[in-house]
């Protein structure tokens, strides 16, 4: 089995819950969205990027974590991983037997490819995909199926712009908190790209209150990759 990959390297977790963790990643080329605060527009296309084979992928993998023993966790993403979940699925079962973990970053909307992966994946970072960055564009109830898959090893994000309505927050709280208000959710203010800004920050400490109003657990946290000048 082949994939393109877009590169492979090893650093700490940038985003989410997960913030400050070393890990591998290994982000895929393609996706299925267009969001307007993408910060890896090269990766969207398919053609992009490298085709290796999954042997010479875990051969990569392989030599990072030798490289530095702290790290236990292989973190895929993109693009969209889950476009290539059935490369992912013998990644996953080659290292879950010598104990490393995996982490997938996702839009969320691609339920059945989810499947494929799910009860061996440990941490699942699922966007929520507001429609005000994709034109319009509504994913609520592929993000219903996906939470409903993946549950007890999820947490969400919503990324916030300055284009982010009151009303699609509100709704992307509901959805959460009809399935389960316990899932983490994590607001992120966008890294400002091209021609997209981010939340203002009395609008996000708004947002924060409306959130925790509804649900256990919500966490602001930026792009931290961002600030320490990593990958």
């Amino acid at each position: 089995m082949i994939g393109r990959i877009l590169e492979i390297f090893s650093s700490v977790q940038g985003e989410g819950i997960r913030a400050g963790e070393q890990m591998v990643f290994v982000r895929f080329t393609g996706c299925n969205l267009s969001c307007n605060y993408c910060d890896t527009p090269h990766g969207r296309h398919i053609i992009a990027g490298t085709i290796l084979t999954v042997e010479e992928i875990i051969n990569e993998i392989e030599s990072h974590i030798s490289k530095n023993k702290k790290i236990s966790t292989i973190a895929f993403t993109g693009g969209e991983p889950l476009l290539h979940s059935e490369l992912i699925a013998e990644i996953i079962r080659h290292f879950k037997k010598k104990g490393i973990k995996t982490y997938i970053d996702t839009n969320g909307t691609l339920c059945e490819k989810f499947r494929i992966i799910a009860d061996d994946v440990e941490c699942v970072a699922m966007d929520i995909k507001l429609p005000s960055a994709n034109g319009g564009k509504e994913f609520w109830e592929e993000h219903k199926e996906f939470l409903n898959i993946a549950q007890k090893d999820i947490f969400v994000k919503v990324v916030l712009t300055e284009g982010t309505t009151l009303e699609e927050f509100e709704r992307a709280i509901k959805l959460v908190e009809e399935i389960n208000k316990c899932i983490p959710m994590v607001l992120q203010p966008a890294t400002p790209v091209k021609d997209v800004g981010t939340i203002p920050p009395e609008l996000l400490d708004n947002f924060r209150k409306i959130a925790k109003e509804k649900l256990k657990n919500i966490y602001v946290i930026p792009q931290m990759h961002k600030k320490w000048g990593v990958k």
